[in-house]
């Protein structure tokens, strides 16, 4: 199966929804505007993964291809450590995307939350999840 057949799919068809859905759930569900902080990578990634893959992940997520780090990323990530479940790898992936999240110029709370949403689906779609 050729992924990037699938990511483009993705971002084509569901992408837009999934961030409608985020953005008005967020909306619905009376979050509170405080700004959103990055976990530690160290918190969240196990040490067969390690922060310094976390960090460098950051920087190839900001990349202009971004598509294909994310599919090479659950690659290494399960090679690492193939006891690793869905959640785990995304969370991972998350909390390596949130730097760039916290970095884009229309950045609050509410964007964040939505930008991360759509992240997540994206990955959690990859993942089969």
């Amino acid at each position: 199966m050729d992924l990037r057949i699938n990511l483009q799919e993705f971002s084509m068809t569901l992408a837009p929804k999934v961030a409608l859905v985020a953005l008005l759930l967020l909306g619905a569900c009376g979050q509170s505007s405080k700004q959103l902080t990055c976990p530690d990578p160290s918190s969240v990634a196990p040490p067969s993964i390690g922060a310094a893959f976390v960090n460098n992940l950051t920087t190839r997520l900001a990349g202009p291809d971004r598509e294909n780090s994310i599919t090479e990323a659950i690659g290494e990530i399960h090679r690492r450590d193939p006891s690793l479940d869905a959640t785990a790898v995304t969370n991972i992936l998350v909390a390596a995307d949130c730097p760039n999240v916290m970095a884009q110029p229309d950045h609050d709370a509410n964007a964040d939350r939505a930008r991360i949403a759509v992240f997540r689906a994206q990955v959690d779609q990859l993942l089969g999840s």
